[in-house]
């Protein structure tokens, strides 16, 4: 299944609906390892899944009040968030981890830590998930003012790096810097790889070193060979070469509130949308689209013709027999004839000039 969006809140339901078509209709969709995700042009990178985990058990240990569990939890997820906003990522999720941290923090009595986590909160934009009296309780104070200053440089694992200070762009790696004492969230980023580092800054570590790991998904290149189509189905070798990288034969491929079906019995044959017309299907339809492709299916492993392609033998042997019926007739043909004809005339002119006494006869085989 590849799904060419838009990119919206329906996204899952969406897929979630073709996939149980799929199954239902007794074929095998292609998931596992992210490359689902990656058909749908999301670039399923490694940090994405560590993410999405840290705020599922944020959420849980705070609706079971375990504040404690809860906001470790978060800060997992402000440090990878924080990598990720680096690379350049949209990270929506730093808002929401920044949320569990306030709201946990107001309500075991930390208006240290309260006051640190909704600065962020308002920096990044606020959230829905946090109530703005609960926001009003904690105004913007100058809490860096009266700390002590540290120069410090920063060396990220490569370098050229972008490197982000508390969520905000600082500069390139190695970077020197002068930062209030205290904690700090240090990010760097150069392509897949990224990493942060979390803490207070102290005098006696004036260089402070972030590790880089690559965070590219095992399909990072499918995902963005399919994001870079931009919503619209390719080029039927483009298909044809993704399809190919993940071993299948058939496609349905979602566009809109359209989805189409593609395939081919085998490399050997090209790619192409089946069944004209029927083979083009609204979102509501999936389940019949699904039913063609199995009938493709069945024909193409009974070797029985299939009707998206022409006739092309029965199309050879008519133009072989209007090729032979014009043929011009060979030289040696109106040799033999000629020859036939004078032969002939010798035997009739003997037979005609024929005397009494003189018999003249002339065999042919």
């Amino acid at each position: 299944m590849i799904d060419l969006g838009p990119s919206d809140a329906n996204d899952a339901n969406v897929r979630r609906q073709l996939s149980g078509a799929i199954v239902a209709g007794k074929l095998e969709p292609v998931i596992g390892d992210g490359v689902e995700d990656a058909l749908a042009g999301v670039n399923g990178d490694r940090d994405g899944t560590l993410l999405a985990t840290a705020l599922v058990e944020a959420q849980q240990k705070f609706g079971a009040l375990a504040c404690k569990e809860a906001t470790a939890a978060a800060q997992t997820a402000i440090a990878i968030g924080a990598a990720r906003q680096a690379a350049g990522l949209a990270t929506p999720e730093l808002a929401r981890a920044w949320s569990y941290v306030l709201l946990c923090a107001d309500r075991g009595g930390d208006p240290a830590n309260a006051l640190v986590a909704a600065s962020r909160l308002r920096e990044l934009g606020g959230s829905p998930d946090v109530d703005a009296n609960v926001l009003a309780r904690y105004p913007d104070v100058d809490a860096l003012s009266n700390r002590e200053v540290v120069d410090i440089e920063i060396k990220a694992e490569v370098d050229g790096a972008d490197v982000w200070v508390d969520f905000k762009r600082a500069g390139k790696s190695p970077l020197k810097l002068t930062l209030p004492a205290g904690p700090h969230v240090i990010a760097a980023a150069s392509g897949s790889r990224r990493g942060t580092v979390t803490g207070t800054v102290i005098k006696k570590q004036p260089v402070i070193a972030i590790p880089m790991p690559d965070q590219a998904g095992p399909w990072a290149k499918l995902a963005a060979r399919v994001a870079g189509w931009h919503g619209k189905v390719p080029a039927a070798a483009e298909l044809e070469a993704v399809m190919a990288q993940v071993k299948a034969r058939v496609a349905l491929v979602r566009h809109g509130e359209i989805v189409e079906a593609w395939g081919h019995a085998g490399r050997g044959e090209p790619l192409r949308r089946l069944g004209g017309e029927d083979g083009t299907r609204k979102l509501s339809e999936a389940d019949a689209l699904v039913a063609l492709i199995r009938d493709r299916i069945q024909g193409w492993e009974d070797r029985a013709p299939d009707p998206d392609q022409p006739l092309l033998v029965d199309t050879k042997v008519r133009r072989d027999a209007k090729e032979k019926a014009e043929e011009p007739a060979r030289w040696w043909v109106y040799a033999t004839i000629a020859a036939a004809l004078v032969a002939g005339g010798v035997v009739i002119y003997a037979h005609d000039h024929q005397q009494d006494t003189q018999h003249v006869e002339l065999k042919y085989p």
